[in-house]
């Protein structure tokens, strides 16, 4: 129900940050825009309160494109210096699209929340809180009062997005005020 912009540079993300480099160069993917979905295994410490690593990475998706959504957008918030739309483009006519090196390390954390329909049927209304959300990037319905909805089956079925950028434990506390006032009547079909 949610998605996070990771630090490549942090060294619990090594494997994913390999094994991502590495189904981007085997579908081809030389320069330019690489978006390369991947869920992987948290490796804990002993007592199960950091995470260590995050290990055994598995594809979901690769493309040569940036991220959908407002994720590159988000990411040009974070991350210093850069440019993900004229840098594509750049890449694309074949010359160098920054000056090295650079930090892809992100200023700020970023999540991407996915707000579920959980039951289908017709929508009588859509509650939603971000009276005291002070990490807003910004939001979208997918569904509008009125609309006939099925269930959340995958991220494409989700009554809507909410883009947070902050400090991680504001971000935090806003996914939790947004969850908690997050409300989609549905009146069941039968």
């Amino acid at each position: 129900n949610m998605a996070e912009i990771c630090d490549p540079t942090d060294p619990v993300m090594k494997y994913v940050v390999q094994y991502a480099k590495a189904v981007a160069e085997a579908v081809g993917i030389l320069c330019g825009a690489a978006h390369v979905e991947v869920k992987a295994r948290k490796k804990h410490n002993a007592e199960g309160t950091n995470i260590l690593a995050y290990r055994d990475p598995v594809m979901i998706e690769v493309g040569a494109r940036l991220s959908g959504g407002r994720k590159a957008s988000m990411t040009q918030s974070v991350v210093k210096d850069w440019n993900p739309f004229s840098n594509l483009i750049l890449s694309h006519c074949g010359e160098d699209t920054v000056e090295r090196p650079i930090s892809f390390k992100p200023q700020a954390f970023v999540r991407h929340l996915f707000l579920p329909i959980e039951q289908s049927g017709l929508v009588q209304s859509i509650d939603i809180d971000t009276t005291n959300v002070t990490t807003l990037h910004s939001m979208i319905f997918l569904v509008k009062v009125g609309d006939i909805v099925t269930e959340t089956s995958d991220i494409t079925s989700c009554a809507g997005f909410v883009w947070l950028i902050g400090e991680e434990d504001a971000v935090k506390q806003d996914t939790e005020r947004i969850f908690s006032s997050f409300v989609i009547h549905v009146l069941p079909l039968s």
